[in-house]
């Protein structure tokens, strides 16, 4: 289930700070194909969410790793918690995550606008989170993420088989 969860919350983030850093957003031609697969309110929400990106490319790449550690899929799956080994360690790994981003943040940036980028980030997460939502009601991405954990699943049964070879 983590992996399902991250996978589905990278694509989400990762979509739509891929769109922003490659001016997507500003091709009609691609709006348009985005809202074929995917239909209005998706490019819409996209839209949105884009729009409190922050140009620091380090703190992104922050944001990109707290966020694939967030487990908040209880929207969806009742049983999430009885699916992680020790809900704890996942909160852990997201505190240390904040923390590196504060930190981060206020070495950069000092503390009035360092207050401002954070709570920015919060908006950006929150919006990922009502996309990655919405996301989960859409076939397309539903099959899209079914197909990344069946591969990534695959990878690492082989890499443990390749282990187990190597070692015997």
């Amino acid at each position: 289930m983590i992996l399902r969860s991250a996978a589905d919350n990278i694509t989400c983030i990762g979509a739509v700070f891929s769109m922003q850093h490659c001016y997507l957003y500003g091709l009609d031609a691609f709006l348009n194909a985005l809202e074929l697969k995917y239909g209005k309110r998706t490019v819409d929400i996209h839209l949105w969410t884009s729009r409190f990106i922050d140009p620091d490319i380090v703190l992104i790449k922050l944001a990109i790793s707290l966020f694939a550690f967030s487990e908040n899929t209880c929207f969806n799956s009742s049983n999430i918690l009885n699916d992680l080994i020790n809900p704890i360690n996942i909160l852990e790994i997201q505190n240390k995550y904040a923390e590196v981003t504060w930190k981060y943040l206020l070495h950069r940036y000092g503390h009035y606008h360092a207050v401002q980028r954070f709570l920015n980030l919060i908006l950006w997460l929150s919006s990922i989170n009502i996309l990655r939502i919405h996301a989960q009601t859409l076939i397309p991405h539903l099959n899209d993420i079914d197909s990344l954990v069946e591969q990534t699943e695959l990878t690492l049964i082989l890499d443990d088989v390749d282990q187990i070879i190597e070692t015997h």
